[in-house]
């Protein structure tokens, strides 16, 4: 039962009915659970399918609110980043392996007859003529020309230090059918499509290992993408949301902390007082 000491109007501080769904204990005030938590859980009361909503002077109502507390919160965000942590050394770790088990690129020539070749070059600066899209039905996928493949010869004349520029000028100079070699990325390296770069396979998920070539990204690029747009998703949400009435979610939860406060001076005997102010707590005394 609670004591005088913890009756009181006060919702941040009042005993209320909170609970923690993850540790299990009773008896918490508002204050143990976040803002989210605590509108998540008033939010709850009203998906209640049979709720009793009979009222009068012999009928007690009491409402139990749970939720997950602060404290859960925190320990199960540690925990998570403590596996975060070990999965990021664990794929160095990978990484650092393959790497040192890949081999050179492989050169691979090709003819091609006709102009338009149907190759479209990164503009990512100091790759060369870099391949990064293909099109369909062109000399170049006809070929077998894929993402990540890279320019380094060009009938006969080497261009793999040569700019993007240079190397696109060369190619349109060329006589048909023009001999390209490319260097392809070595067994164990994919192509990431969004940083543009030939990368050891523990760069990526296995997952996305499974995609198609022209979808596949490294980890550091997905982790990137996700965190941008998470930022944009909370501005967004920020900017939309409107500003809270005055009888809103935390009202309710006075209101409700305030029942519970008279519930059990009846109950109990013991007069619950307001609290003083948002760090006051409310003290009782028998009549």
């Amino acid at each position: 039962m609670a004591t005088s000491s913890e009756l009181g109007t006060d919702w941040q501080r009042s005993a209320g009915d909170f609970s923690c769904s993850s540790c299990g204990r009773k008896r918490l005030p508002a204050s143990e659970f976040s803002k989210k938590q605590v509108e998540k859980a008033l939010e709850s009361l009203r998906t209640i399918p049979d709720k009793d909503i009979r009222q009068g002077p012999e009928i007690q109502q009491v409402v139990y609110l749970s939720g997950i507390c602060k404290r859960c919160t925190e320990e199960k965000e540690a925990t998570e980043r403590a596996e975060a942590q070990a999965k990021r050394e664990q794929r160095e770790e990978s990484i650092a392996e393959a790497e040192a088990a890949m081999g050179p690129p492989e050169r691979v020539e090709v003819s091609l007859g006709e102009r338009p070749f149907g190759m479209t070059p990164s503009k990512a600066e100091g790759a060369g003529y870099l391949v990064v899209k293909v099109s369909d039905g062109k000399p170049a996928a006809r070929a077998g020309v894929r993402l990540g493949w890279r320019v380094v010869e060009v009938a006969g004349a080497a261009c793999g230090s040569a700019s993007m520029e240079d190397t696109q000028a060369m190619l349109k100079a060329a006589e048909l059918p023009a001999s390209v070699v490319f260097e392809a990325p070595p067994a164990g390296a994919e192509f990431c499509t969004a940083c543009h770069r030939v990368l050891a396979a523990p760069h990526f998920s296995r997952k996305m290992r499974t995609r198609p070539p022209e979808r596949r990204r490294c980890t550091p690029c997905v982790e990137a993408s996700e965190a941008d747009a998470g930022a944009e998703g909370d501005g967004a949400e920020a900017e939309a949301a409107p500003p809270q009435a005055a009888g809103g979610p935390l009202a309710e939860l006075r209101q409700l902390c305030a029942e519970t406060a008279r519930e059990a001076e009846l109950v109990t005997g013991i007069r619950a007082k307001g609290g003083g102010g948002r760090g006051g707590r409310g003290r009782g005394g028998r009549r």
